[in-house]
């Protein structure tokens, strides 16, 4: 199955905004992540868990750090030709839940993240499971 359905308007963030705005842009969008874009490549990305635990717990002032400062460079990235199996393959070795996707020129077009795979592939087991329940033989075999 094609990534392709995760292609969205991206949030992102620039490396001088403070990690207040972010944390504001990431509620206004309701998203968990944020990219850093370079003519529109991705470059890094910043999470809510980092600025949890990276800015807030450590006692750090949000309205003046910077969120480059915070922000995880070289993102893994996935194509959006690539499918369903490669990015739980990424997200597995490299201990990730978010992959932005990019097409076939590294420009960053939408952001899959591990909760979207559970909802996708919930549905495909639901399907599944109907199918199994309604199928004709179904009083036959029981």
């Amino acid at each position: 199955m094609s990534l392709a359905r995760f292609t969205c308007p991206l949030a992102t963030v620039h490396a001088d905004d403070t990690v207040e705005a972010a944390a504001r842009t990431m509620r206004d969008r309701k998203v968990g992540s944020l990219l850093l874009l370079r003519a529109g490549h991705p470059v890094g990305i910043v999470t809510d868990r980092d600025l949890a635990i990276r800015v807030m717990a450590e006692g750090r002032d949000a309205s003046k750090e910077k969120v480059g400062d915070f922000v995880t460079y070289d993102p893994i990235t996935i194509a959006v030709h690539e499918g369903i199996e490669t990015a739980v393959a990424l997200m597995r070795r490299h201990g990730v839940r978010r992959l932005p996707l990019v097409d076939e020129t590294g420009m960053a077009i939408g952001m899959v993240t591990a909760d979207d795979l559970l909802v996708l592939l919930g549905g495909e087991v639901g399907a599944i499971c109907d199918g199994i329940e309604n199928r004709a033989d179904a009083d036959d075999s029981r």
